[in-house]
Order: structure tokens, then sequence, then C-alpha cells
């Protein structure tokens, strides 16, 4: 009767684990953005249109524990752009830092597998965005909205990837490092 019991609690306890879902990961700068990602969306801004891009990214911790970004990002029918994230842990899930085309302090805060970012874009227009990591700790889903007075005007929508090795074009080479 015993071995029975324990068979039971043996095989339920199996079932469990195979129909679970994967658990995500703590979302950190580390693990969802340190090596080499590469990302795919969209941006569309009140009236226009909505644009492609495409974003190739570098991320890697400083001797002071300040993690940084560099990224190159391409829309669709135009030139590159690059730019630098500069963000520090104040080790309660919180971050702050800055944004090379953003004004002034960006603001983010991580809950699990999720990442909240907030800055200022450019004069009265803000920036919300929410980054996700997928169990397979290699995706992250972000969705942005841009907003004017608290009013949604554009949004954003980006699938990311980790990527083994280095990806196909330049990463920027900013110098005050």
């Amino acid at each position: 009767m015993i071995l029975l019991h324990l068979s039971l609690i043996l095989i339920g306890g199996l079932l469990t684990l195979a129909i679970s879902p994967a658990r995500a990961q703590e979302f950190t700068f580390e693990n969802g953005f340190g090596g080499y990602t590469e990302g795919d969306g969209s941006l569309k801004v009140f009236l226009g249109k909505r644009r492609s891009f495409h974003v190739e990214s570098r991320g890697y911790a400083l001797t002071d524990s300040t993690f940084r970004l560099d990224q190159t990002i391409t829309f669709e029918g135009k030139e590159p752009e690059m730019r630098y994230w500069m963000l520090k842990s104040d080790g309660a899930n919180r971050y702050e830092g800055t944004l090379s085309d953003a004004t002034g302090t960006v603001v983010a805060r991580t809950t699990g597998s999720r990442l909240t970012l907030r800055y200022r874009i450019n004069g009265l227009f803000f920036m919300h965005q929410t980054l996700v990591l997928l169990p397979d700790g290699r995706t992250i889903d972000n969705v942005g909205r841009i907003k004017l007075l608290g009013i949604t005007i554009g949004d954003l929508r980006e699938t990311i990837t980790r990527k083994d090795g280095p990806p196909s074009g330049d990463l920027p080479r900013d110098r005050s490092r």
C-alpha cells in the first residue's frame, strides 16, 4: 500500500513537471542584453505610416557596475543611427541612467521577467516601454508607447533575440567611456 502511494506521488510530481510552463527568468540587463542581440520591429507615430526597423546591440558591464548597451538602429530606407544606454542599479530592482538620444534621466524597474522603461525623448514627449524576457531566456518582447501630455500618440513593437556572436553590422564606438 505504501509503495502504491509513493508511486502515485511520484507520477503526480512528474505529470506536474511535464505540464507546467517553463519558468521565466528574472529580468536583469545582463541576462536580457548582455552580449549580442538583434531586434526587428516597427514604430508608428500619430498620423505617420508604420516604419520598420532593425537593431543590432552589444551589452556589457563596466568596471563601476554600470551596464552599457551600444546600438545601431536602421529604419527602412534610412542610414543607420548609433546610440548608447548607460544604466546603473540601485540594488532594489531599479535602475537609472542615460540614453544618448533622450533628454534627462532614464528610469527602469524590473519585476520578475518584466522591465519597464520611462524617458523623455523630446520636449513634452515621453517613451514608456515594457519588455518581457520570455522563458527561453533568449527572446524579449518590447512594446512601447510614445505619450504627449499623457495621451498615447505613437507605438513601438519589437522582438529582440540574443545571438551567439557579433551581429552582422558595425556597432557604435563611443570614445568617451
